[in-house]
């Protein structure tokens, strides 16, 4: 007997020559090793020139990539302009695949402009499933857009992403501060996080009423990030700080980069690696090269996903700092590696971390002596870093399915 067919929608997968989107793979790998259900991974073709970008269907680590055009103005203006248009593309790729609509159970899309996909294939089967997952604090789907920042756009867009977030059956979220942070719009009072406040401001409130919600933390691949021989890829002789995240403002580079001048010149040697890429990353390098601390950081682009925890096994500490993080996994990537993490209060993995022991781990965004402080502590005693619940990916795919059975003995 034929397994239903389980429809991953997403804008985030790696390619053979780009790492972005990693989690999603490793969570499409634990919904096939389940085998509850043929799962078929549709991602988008990119309106780029970018040879970086994979064209056409493509496999990796043994997942079969299938691919689906997408119609849209520069900068993302008016994302459901062309909705129908979209809708079409993504169905004609479905059956390319050669998948019978009708055998589709669950069709799980990815950020609020993805909403249409399942919405698409439930039209044409009423049976189907869907599920659209939220991976940060903007996760409304404002942010998408150039004007994203103008009230009088903001107030055409939200009641027309209100009315699409209320047609899917399931939302899914990476965290409860993502859960709050959606169900809340446009109320933004409670968060710090300046650029949300700005997108929310002005809108009439209005709450949003969806069918049912559940939160799945990012779960980890123990297979692959584990503590292994840590002692034998320990890179450096002196303390190791790693940081991965993409060189924006919100992901706290300059307090960490701030925090690493404050500690190297009261004579602690360290050596920190910051890999990523984005438009933080020159002002970065600049705050390396007029502090002096060219020898003590060093960036990279990007690490594949095979050599990840060789990354993180050659660390002491990771520090992401960020203003806001949904979840982020690379705190627990990290932490299954046998490496602690400092995060912030604006970070969803928080939830995780014992009430009694966040004075450990938890600094305030953009607090640099609080860094500090953090940093030193666990530099001179070596604490261990306890987690509360399950990491662990298979765990929480199997609770996350038998949740999804639930609701579709409900439909």
């Amino acid at each position: 007997m034929n397994k239903p067919v389980y429809l991953y929608v997403t804008p985030f997968f790696p390619e053979p020559r780009r790492h972005f989107g990693s989690y999603c793979l490793d969570a499409v790998k634990a919904l096939v090793r389940d085998g509850r259900y043929d799962v078929r991974v549709f991602y988008p073709e990119h309106q780029t020139a970018d040879v970086e970008y994979t064209h056409g269907e493509y496999e990796i680590d043994g997942v079969k990539v299938y691919r689906f055009g997408i119609k849209r103005l520069p900068g993302l203006v008016f994302p459901f302009m062309f909705r129908r248009c979209n809708q079409r593309l993504f169905l004609k790729a479905v059956r390319q695949a050669g998948i019978d609509v009708n055998s589709i159970a669950v069709c799980h899309g990815h950020t609020a402009l993805f909403s249409i996909y399942p919405l698409a294939i439930k039209d044409v089967n009423a049976r189907c499933l869907t599920l659209l997952h939220h991976h940060d604090l903007q996760s409304f789907g404002l942010n998408n857009s150039r004007f994203s920042h103008c009230w009088i756009y903001n107030l055409i867009e939200f009641p027309i992403l209100r009315w699409w977030h209320s047609q899917i059956d399931c939302h899914v979220f990476i965290s409860e501060m993502v859960r709050k942070s959606f169900l809340s719009a446009p109320d933004a009072s409670w968060s710090d996080y300046v650029e949300y406040r700005k997108q929310m401001q002005g809108l009439p409130y209005r709450p949003t009423r969806i069918k049912a919600s559940y939160v799945l933390y990012n779960g980890v691949d123990a297979a692959i990030f584990n503590s292994g021989n840590q002692a034998v890829v320990k890179r450096f002789d002196a303390f190791t700080i790693g940081c991965i995240g993409n060189f924006q403002s919100l992901k706290g580079h300059l307090t960490l980069l701030g925090a690493v001048r404050k500690i190297r010149s009261v004579g602690v040697e360290l050596h920190v690696r910051l890999v990523g890429r984005g438009p933080a990353l020159e002002s970065c390098k600049d705050y390396v090269a007029q502090n002096d601390l060219a020898r003590v950081v060093s960036f990279e682009e990007s690490i594949s996903h095979d050599k990840i925890t060789e990354f993180y096994h050659s660390l002491d500490l990771f520090v992401l700092p960020s203003v806001f993080e949904g979840f982020g996994c690379v705190y627990t990537e990290a932490w299954a590696c046998g490496t602690p993490f400092i995060t912030t209060s604006g970070a969803g993995v928080v939830e995780l971390i014992p009430s009694e022991d966040r004075h450990l781990w938890v600094v305030k965004p953009h607090d640099v002596d609080d860094l500090v402080e953090k940093i030193m502590y666990y530099y001179q005693h070596r604490d261990r870093q306890r987690l509360v619940g399950a990491v662990d990916i298979e765990t929480l795919t199997a609770r996350f399915l038998d949740k999804i059975d639930r609701f579709r003995l409900l439909k």
